[in-house]
């Protein structure tokens, strides 16, 4: 399996705008043993999926790398790491954990505009995706869209994706006044292309970012994120959001580094200048 590395050019758009568009970041020989993977996770659900939409079908899996070959090779064995670290300007890189999203035809959803690190269990600056869509994908049929330059902006705090229900503590959290991006278009800078198999987008975890779920009458989109971290980053809980799945076995206390196998170090190296 082959990833290209990161060059440059987009880790200095990565760091001025907080995401950067990679075509051909998956070599295409690579994309179905990947796909297969993905499809097994579907077919087979493990414990922490979930579904996310009344209307279609809008799937989530995460933390699956450890049960399936094609996803570790791609997240232990590509670069894909170090091409991280390099762009997060890092010493050391972690996984912090998988996520598969499948958004099936006519899944209409609203916008939903979050930053990732609102919801996660940590703080820090050194967190990033890379989002890899393993089928052509338009913003039509679900492909991810970006605002640029949001990540120097303000952190928001959660709010509730869909049907979805945390409980009254977190509700009373829920933040209703995110913009909404996609009725002033012309106001920001949204990356939003037109994406083929084994494109993705790299993006900052406080980088405001949405699709409008799949409005194609017969176009799956199947799209694999893995999330890496950095040496800045501590374990910070938030109400409602401790899940097993993204918690250190060794339980660290509040503002303690990570230092758990959970989430095993994979590239250590000289951060880029």
């Amino acid at each position: 399996m082959q990833v290209r590395p990161v060059n440059l050019e987009e880790i200095q758009a990565y760091r001025r705008d907080g995401a950067v568009y990679l075509p051909k970041f998956l070599d295409a020989a690579s994309i179905e043993p990947l796909r297969r993977a993905c499809e097994s996770e579907i077919d087979q659900p493990g414990q922490y999926s979930n579904e996310l939409a009344r209307q279609g079908r809008f799937f989530e899996a995460r933390y699956m790398f450890w049960r399936q070959p094609a996803m570790r090779e791609y997240i232990f064995d590509t670069g894909i790491a170090e091409s991280a670290g390099r762009a997060m300007g890092c010493e050391e890189v972690r996984v912090y954990f998988d996520h598969l999203f499948l958004c099936d035809p006519n899944t209409p959803l609203d916008y939903y505009w979050h930053q990732d690190i609102s919801y996660w269990p940590i703080g820090g600056d050194q967190v990033c995706s890379f989002w890899l869509t393993l089928e052509d994908c338009t913003p039509q049929s679900s492909a991810l869209q970006v605002v640029l330059g949001s990540d120097k902006g303000p952190i928001y705090s959660i709010r509730a994706f869909g049907d979805e229900n945390f409980g009254e503590d977190v509700q009373a959290m829920y933040d209703h006044s995110i913009p909404k991006f996609h009725e002033h278009r012309d106001e920001y800078r949204i990356l939003a292309p037109d994406m083929k198999a084994g494109d993705a987008i790299l993006f900052n975890s406080r980088v405001m970012h949405s699709s409008a779920g799949n409005r194609s009458p017969d176009t799956r989109r199947v799209a694999y994120s893995v999330r890496f971290i950095g040496e800045d980053v501590v374990w910070q809980p938030k109400p409602g959001f401790d899940h097993e799945s993204v918690t250190p076995e060794s339980h660290p206390k509040p503002g303690e580094r990570f230092s758990s196998g959970k989430f095993p170090v994979l590239w250590r190296g000289r951060p880029a200048a």
